[in-house]
């Protein structure tokens, strides 16, 4: 085949008899790796094999499966120890309720033994009792506290000894007493009048007061009872402080309980009456 000449080409475009290649667009650029991190180590499920009534493992192994109602060695000891405490407790509040109402129980019988003891304390000729203690310069309540000693608030009591009336004159001692009252001696049944019986009886209280030179309810009421020539050599070898005596220091043991008594009695009508 003949060609033409260099010089002869020319340069304009032909097409090709060939299609052309499919567009490409070019990849993008890879992206920067990122730095690896170490994958966790994961345990695998324990899978449950009902069967033996142990557990699986992922590697195979089995072990026995922990009942939720087991308990180790210290966890059974100090459950022990919180039921023992509990137990000891409710014995304590148990003996604690029937301390309590025991107390409640005593309260409530001496309450009541308290009342019946006021009420055997009824106070009888209270004007007459108040209207001489005036007149002597003594308490009533005092004056109340020896007639229930005395008598009871019998007018006519008598006594073994032969003790007469609401404050329990002897014969010899109303014989001088009497007088001084302007009360005739002669008239042994005036002891027996409840008017006559408390202002001699206040008198002869007074009189005490006088001798003894105090008018301490234990010391007076020791020389009521036992005669008031006894109250000083009491004092001298009984008394702590030498002016007085306790209840518990009265070396008598009639008067002891007797001056027990009126002191008694004394704060009863003292509360109660006066």
């Amino acid at each position: 085949m003949n060609y033409p000449p260099p010089s002869a080409q020319t340069n304009s475009y032909r097409p090709s008899p060939y299609p052309a290649p499919p567009s490409v667009t070019p990849a993008p650029p890879p992206a920067p790796a990122r730095p690896s991190i170490p994958a966790p180590q994961v345990t695998r499920e324990i899978t449950r094999n009902p069967r033996a009534g142990r557990t699986r493992t992922g590697k195979g192994r089995r072990h026995k499966q922990k009942s939720p109602w087991s308990l180790t060695g210290w966890e059974a000891l100090a459950l022990l120890l919180l039921a023992a405490a509990v137990a000891y407790a409710a014995i304590r509040l148990g003996q604690a309720g029937v301390s309590m109402r025991q107390l409640q129980a005593d309260r409530l019988a001496a309450q009541q033994k308290y009342e019946q003891t006021v009420r055997n304390h009824q106070v009888r000729y209270r004007d007459l009792i108040e209207q001489y203690a005036a007149e002597y310069g003594l308490n009533p309540a005092f004056v109340s506290a020896i007639i229930k000693q005395e008598s009871s608030f019998d007018p006519k009591a008598v006594s073994d000894k032969g003790a007469m009336g609401l404050m329990q004159l002897m014969p010899d001692t109303f014989d001088w007493v009497a007088p001084n009252c302007g009360i005739s001696k002669s008239d042994v049944n005036a002891v027996y009048e409840p008017e006559n019986a408390i202002k001699m009886g206040c008198y002869l209280l007074k009189y005490i007061i006088r001798k003894i030179g105090s008018d301490d309810p234990v010391l007076v009421a020791c020389a009521y009872h036992a005669g008031w020539g006894t109250v000083p050599s009491w004092i001298e070898n009984y008394s702590t402080d030498g002016k007085t005596l306790q209840v518990s220091q009265i070396p008598k043991a009639d008067t002891r309980t007797y001056a027990g008594r009126v002191l008694n009695s004394y704060a009863i009508y003292l509360q109660h009456y006066y």
